[in-house]
């Protein structure tokens, strides 16, 4: 496949941040590929600023003008070829990841097929919703997200509508609390698992909570490490919880190792304990820190990236939930490298406009049908 064009320019995202697009050209058409912005952070790939993104496209577009690309394989390993660093410092993760998830779409497009087609090795399970009923802000709790999601899907429509239902009644009631309390919003929330087959999960996001020496609640209490696992497993006893994501701060494999071995039938997930970062992740699955991994695809870099953690994931035996940054656009990428990949989970945030996202998966999923 032969590259006859590439653009980019700068959009904004669903929160209204500068970010970029990478609009690509072939024989078969053009596909557009949206970015998120990212913060930097001390094991994440380097990003640029737009300005800077577009300038240093500018300085490597002309490699890819008339090139011919047979796979994602080879797009991915050319990219690393003009950034030879570990964490694209030199052209930065968000235009790597830009240019990639062009490429991907531009292939797929190529073949007529979709993308969850394109990258998909055989018949997958479609992932079931992680549904974020309310979060930290909203009520000004310690947890960063309180979830249901479906013990057994019968679809993902069905999932998504009863779970919308449930958001809506469900916060109704939180609105009329004067004093939310984490231990209020499990009630709640419990009191829709048996009818409707749903667990709840939860995200602690404790790198928040930690002062170096202890987890320190807003309620009062300062948990050494050891009084905190024993919290998560109280939390977990009292309620019907199938799924909890970074319970300790982002150093402690140890911790997270040892909640996983005491709770094999739950999903101990790393999210900000492995920052999308292929090292850590590496040594996650040699600690068997985790029995769940939350990737943010955009994150990582490159498509291959992605694709290739996600078959070492599931070879190790662990979960896996496609996620999405809070600074994110409107492309509907991460949906189809959840459904080709076979997922376990989507994280979808009901108390944002994710319509698009949503809309696109139910046809994606009557198209399997």
């Amino acid at each position: 496949m032969k590259i006859e064009d590439i653009q980019i320019k700068h959009i904004f995202t669903s929160n209204y941040k500068k970010s970029i697009e990478i609009e690509m050209k072939t024989r078969k058409g053009n596909v557009r590929s949206s970015v998120p912005v990212i913060g930097n952070g001390i094991y994440k790939n380097r990003q640029l600023s737009p300005d800077d993104a577009i300038k240093k496209f500018l300085d490597i577009k002309r490699h890819f003008l008339n090139n011919d690309f047979s796979d994602m394989q080879e797009v991915d390993t050319f990219i690393k070829s003009i950034d030879k660093s570990t964490d694209f410092r030199e052209i930065g993760g968000n235009l790597a990841f830009g240019i990639s998830s062009a490429f991907v779409k531009a292939l797929a497009k190529y073949r007529d097929m979709k993308v969850y087609e394109y990258i998909s090795s055989g018949k997958q399970n479609f992932p079931s919703p992680l549904a974020i009923i309310t979060n930290r802000q909203k009520s000004q709790t310690d947890f960063q997200e309180y979830m249901l999601y479906p013990v057994q899907q019968k679809s993902f429509e069905d999932s998504i509508r009863k779970l919308l239902s449930i958001y809506e009644s469900s916060n109704e009631k939180f609105q009329k609390e004067k004093n939310l309390t984490m231990s209020k919003i499990f009630r709640t929330l419990s009191d829709f698992t048996t009818s409707q087959s749903l667990q709840i999960g939860f995200t602690v996001r404790a790198t928040d909570l930690w002062n170096t020496r202890r987890y320190t609640y807003s309620t009062g209490e300062n948990l050494t490490p050891q009084e905190q696992i024993l919290f998560m497993q109280d939390v977990i006893s009292n309620y019907p919880i199938g799924y909890i994501e970074d319970p300790f701060h982002e150093e402690d494999f140890v911790l997270h190792s040892t909640l996983t071995h005491r709770l094999p039938t739950r999903i101990v997930a790393g999210n900000n304990l492995y920052s999308n970062n292929k090292e850590r992740i590496k040594n996650g699955f040699e600690l068997k820190a985790t029995s769940g991994i939350v990737l943010t695809p955009s994150e990582m870099g490159t498509i291959t990236d992605f694709l290739n953690i996600v078959k070492e994931a599931k070879k190790n035996k662990m979960s896996v939930t496609v996620a999405s940054p809070e600074n994110d656009t409107n492309d509907f990428l991460p949906c189809h490298l959840a459904v080709g990949t076979g997922c376990q989970n989507i994280k979808i945030d009901l108390g944002q406009n994710q319509s698009g996202r949503i809309n696109e998966l139910f046809a994606i999923e009557k198209k399997l049908s």
